[in-house]
């Protein structure tokens, strides 16, 4: 799995929103200014955040984007999946399509590792909401650990 730049910047913008939620909707323009994030990348994202549904916008002078559920009810994996399309690239996948051969299919032993890795890696993000990365301190780039902790890994 690759953390793309879509997918860092995206959380970063949404968590930004849910900080902000109940308040006044906030512009692109300053979302890209308060997370250094290009205004052009900025205005992709929140289009894929909106057209999954979880955030809302609102035009005029005092317009801008809001979350359109609250930060419990917004899972780190509906972001993922709103920017990407998918968490975990199905390995095996790629080659239904028939444009591509897999000399093993059929009798693949490593298939279900891929697949439990996924569904892991999948029920992992869906287990983490908005609310619950709002309750971190912020900290450094690599230093995760306290926040790992403290998120359940039931049925992982």
């Amino acid at each position: 799995m690759k953390i793309t730049s879509s997918m860092e910047y995206a959380t970063r913008l949404i968590v930004t929103l849910a900080r902000d939620h109940g308040q006044a909707a906030l512009s692109a323009e300053r979302l890209s200014e308060s997370e250094n994030v290009p205004s052009d990348y900025v205005n992709q994202l929140l289009l894929r955040l909106k057209r999954a549904g979880l955030v809302s916008s609102q035009r005029g002078s005092s317009g801008g984007y809001a979350l359109s559920r609250s930060p419990e009810d917004i899972s780190l994996g509906q972001v993922l999946r709103a920017v990407e399309g998918t968490i975990f690239e199905d390995v095996c996948g790629k080659y239904s399509d028939g444009r591509k051969d897999c000399h093993h299919q059929g009798s693949c032993s490593i298939t279900p590792v891929w697949q439990k890795l996924g569904a892991l890696i999948e029920q992992y993000f869906d287990s983490i909401t908005l609310a619950q990365l709002l309750d971190e301190k912020p900290g450094a780039c690599g230093k995760v650990e306290a926040m790992l902790s403290r998120i359940p890994m039931t049925n992982i």
